[in-house]
């Protein structure tokens, strides 16, 4: 706890001031909409009301996101390196990733709604796609801008393809790899966001739009910090995963 609380002070002092401004432009000096900017103690005192609800949000939005990031993640790695090591195939479809990926995946949502049988598979679609872009052109980033000589020193050894896939291509690109999933976890999150105020009967961002229509902002903040109280959480394990695959570089 102590190690803890040393390595993340200046997160907490951070934090810390925030609140600290927030309760004195609402609940000192009054600067700030009570109604729409409720009283921090306020919020927290709703929460042993609303914790059945927002737990049931919860593992209906991490289902979501986590079976859409997973399934970006190993597509978008799998065909990225293959084209990223190809330059043929590179030069092929290259035009049509710019393409394609320049497209806002919000825009598609009524597409997909109407185009798959189910909310929540129009949801995974959405959140994949969101994800899988982004992993795709890190990936082959990635992997075109290994050095060459490892490649060549490995089919001088005639190292196996297999094996020069996992020791040396994957290993070499997994920084800028890890970068992009950092970046698409959070996309994901957003159009997580997005996805549920479509049709959806549970989650997380339902909860929020639910209770906005109602205008009860007090439960509405109450979401707000909930939310992003699991997205710091996943980010910080995601993270953690990040360092020990990543041990051998010099930041870690």
């Amino acid at each position: 706890m102590v190690k803890f609380v040393k390595d993340y002070s200046g997160v907490i002092a951070i934090g810390t001031c925030l609140l600290i401004g927030y309760i004195l432009l609402t609940d000192v000096f009054g600067v700030l909409s009570t109604f729409l900017f409720p009283s921090i103690f306020k919020v927290i005192k709703l929460f042993p009301q609303y914790i059945g609800q927002l737990l049931t949000g919860l593992i209906s939005s991490l289902f979501l996101l986590v079976t859409a990031y997973v399934l970006a993640a190993i597509s978008a790695i799998t065909l990225g390196t293959m084209i990223g090591l190809k330059s043929g195939l590179r030069k092929n479809v290259t035009p049509y990733i710019y393409a394609f990926s320049a497209v806002p995946v919000p825009l598609l949502t009524p597409y997909a709604i109407n185009l798959f049988p189910t909310f929540q598979a129009a949801s995974i679609f959405l959140i994949w796609l969101a994800a899988f872009w982004v992993i795709l052109g890190t990936t082959i980033g990635a992997v075109m801008s290994i050095d060459k000589r490892y490649l060549e020193t490995a089919s001088i050894l005639e190292m196996p393809e297999a094996e020069r896939l996992f020791k040396i291509v994957l290993p070499a690109a997994s920084p800028s790899i890890l970068v992009g999933c950092s970046i698409a976890l959070t996309l994901s999150f957003m159009m997580l966001a997005v996805a549920e105020m479509f049709g959806a009967k549970s989650g997380m961002a339902y909860f929020v739009q639910y209770y906005s229509d109602f205008a009860k902002f007090d439960v509405v903040m109450l979401g707000f910090l909930f939310t992003s109280a699991v997205l710091v959480l996943i980010m910080y394990i995601f993270d953690t995963i990040k360092h020990r695959i990543l041990h051998w570089t010099i930041n870690n």
